[in-house]
């Protein structure tokens, strides 16, 4: 993931510069230790790896993930105790509508936020899918949404796919918006 990451912020730097440096420094074995303990589920190394060359970022400029940001270990742990909180208050017995591969559960503790657009609206690593899915594949979590979309079938999978859209000119980072989107959201 070294060399895809610093493809991402060689794109940064040239079109984005205050995304890359609203970047973190990497996180620290305890950092992740402490969210893998929260969470109370092993992660898959292709994010961790990720995780250890940037915690995130800071959340001071633009989201760099398709008009989320980028969640540090830190703001995992806040998003998945929301979303834990809520399931234990309002979702129970609530159902979502997902792609063959995912679970029809609203919320389920095993889908850990990787990005969030700050309304409940997440992509997650899906560590616990249905038995036609893969397990660490990415899905989106809309909050007001029943629909629970297979994106990729891996981090790393995902991240490249984002990358090529940025290397394309299908997202681009937009002053108006002020993050990185859809060029056809312009």
């Amino acid at each position: 993931m070294n060399k895809e990451f610093d493809k991402f912020k060689q794109w940064l730097s040239l079109n984005y510069s205050d995304g890359l440096l609203d970047l973190n420094p990497p996180a620290s074995d305890d950092e992740i230790e402490e969210l893998i303990k929260t969470i109370g589920v092993d992660l898959p190394e292709d994010f961790i790896s990720v995780l250890k060359i940037h915690n995130g970022q800071k959340g001071e400029s633009a989201w760099l993930f398709d008009s989320q940001e980028f969640l540090s270990t830190k703001r995992i742990i806040e998003e998945f105790n929301i979303w834990k909180n809520l399931l234990d208050k309002e979702l129970q017995g609530k159902v979502s509508n997902p792609d063959d591969g995912v679970k029809n559960d609203w919320w389920n503790k095993k889908w850990i936020p990787i990005t969030s657009d700050g309304c409940g609206d997440h992509y997650c690593l899906d560590l616990s899918p249905s038995p036609t899915g893969t397990k660490g594949q990415i899905i989106t979590l809309w909050y007001e949404s029943s629909e629970r979309e297979i994106v990729s079938q891996s981090f790393s999978q995902w991240f490249e796919e984002y990358l090529s859209e940025l290397n394309t000119g299908n997202l681009v980072y937009s002053k108006e918006y002020n993050s990185i989107v859809h060029k056809d959201e312009l």
